[in-house]
């Protein structure tokens, strides 16, 4: 009998060690179960901290196609008769089928996929970036993929090639539909530019599923605001929580609405309009003026979503102090943010230092995407608008590839 009970004491003495040993690991169990879901979650977004890579995008090239590069190479023989080259055998169909796929571009986007105008992207030329990944456990770093993303040639006089010059009666009427002076149908956003992926077959879809918009946005894509190389092994850097802003800074603004009284010509509600359709949403817009506006009639033409964004400096912008906007740049700007910016205001004494400023300082460069510039110089097409200003149209070729090869989408302002 006293064995009996000793082996049931043994039995229930077993049972509830077993249960404290149970209960003991539930807690470590958990952890387990935790990890393991938090790593599988993980492993859905590219810069996770806890996962086997990290991964950022950065500029690597800008790469001219090869009818920018005749332009380029040929632009002092050019430079005074510009608008009798555009119009010879060797450019005249180029020219009408580049400005119809921009306009096809700036309307539809790059997701447009049933155009017949696609093969033109060769006469376009190429931004490069590539992806690259680290393996936080082990530090060894790899190329994971390269894109190129087409912006306008670099041809012409540097702006819409169907105006200005006389127009050309062998050329179907719809090429000059919306060709006035001011014409920019010849501007490709990054936000509606095509990009392709230079990989194996492969890798493709994987690829295509890691080229994700910004959070923030629906079509901002990740190397318009990756554009510097950064340390993936700082702990302190956390890519998936960055929330970036879009940010426009526009110096020479006028009123939001017009310039001059002509709406074509108004800068402010262009950029809003063409971002808003591609669905990025302008976080601040900074405006600079130096002729008095009527303060009232400058605020009632801001769209209700532009209206708590905007700040009006109507004093003008200078090259030096306060005024100059690159200090208002580096004040409200980061390098993960999206940065915009139009100069356009007529002064070349302050035009000239403000863009050299931003070509030779890179605390400025990094912080500015895309960049929209007017350069007046001395060519006989533009004389009737510009006079004879210094430079010649090779200055501006150099000075705009320069800027371009520096990451910044570069484009000329009409």
């Amino acid at each position: 009998m006293l064995i009996i009970i000793s082996i049931g004491l043994f039995i229930l003495a077993i049972i509830f060690l077993q249960g404290e040993w149970l209960e003991a690991l539930q807690p470590f169990k958990n952890y387990i179960s935790m990890n393991f879901e938090n790593n599988s979650r993980t492993t859905c977004f590219e810069n996770s901290k806890n996962v086997d890579k990290i991964c950022q995008w950065h500029f690597l090239n800008y790469t001219p196609s090869s009818w920018e590069n005749i332009w380029f190479t040929n632009i002092e023989e050019f430079q005074n008769n510009v608008c009798e080259r555009l119009a010879d055998a060797q450019n005249l169909n180029k020219t009408a089928l580049a400005v119809e796929r921009l306009m096809e571009l700036q309307k539809n986007g790059r997701n447009f996929t049933r155009s017949d105008k696609q093969p033109t992207d060769e006469l376009l030329s190429k931004m490069f970036y590539r992806r690259e990944c680290i393996n936080p456990l082990t530090n060894t770093s790899f190329q994971e993929a390269e894109v190129s993303q087409v912006i306008e040639p670099l041809i012409g006089l540097l702006r819409d090639p169907l105006t200005i010059c006389t127009r050309i009666n062998s050329l179907p009427a719809s090429v000059y539909q919306g060709s006035q002076v001011q014409s920019k149908r010849f501007l490709l956003l990054s936000v509606a530019a095509p990009f392709y992926i230079h990989s194996s077959p492969q890798n493709r879809n994987s690829l295509e599923i890691n080229v994700q918009s910004n959070k923030h946005n629906t079509n901002l894509l990740p190397w318009m605001y990756q554009r510097s190389k950064l340390n993936l092994l700082d702990k302190e850097l956390d890519l998936d929580g960055i929330n970036g802003q879009n940010i426009l800074i526009d110096l020479g603004s006028s009123y939001f609405g017009n310039w001059g009284g002509d709406s074509n010509a108004a800068a402010g509600r262009w950029f809003y309009e063409q971002y808003k359709r591609f669905g990025v949403k302008f976080d601040r817009i900074v405006a600079y003026e130096y002729a008095p506006l009527d303060a009232k009639a400058a605020w009632n033409q801001l769209p209700d979503d532009v209206f708590p964004v905007y700040t009006l400096i109507n004093v003008g912008c200078a090259a030096t102090g306060k005024f100059n906007p690159w200090v208002m740049l580096k004040a409200i700007a980061r390098p993960h943010d999206h940065v915009v910016i139009k100069l356009d205001i007529d002064t070349p004494a302050i035009e000239i230092p403000l863009i050299n400023q931003l070509l030779n300082d890179s605390s400025i460069h990094s912080l500015v995407d895309e960049l929209f510039f007017e350069h007046h110089i001395n060519v006989k097409a533009m004389q009737a608008y510009w006079g004879r200003p210094p430079g010649t149209l090779k200055d501006s070729y150099v000075l705009f590839t320069k800027l371009r090869q520096l990451g910044i989408r570069m484009h000329s302002w009409p």
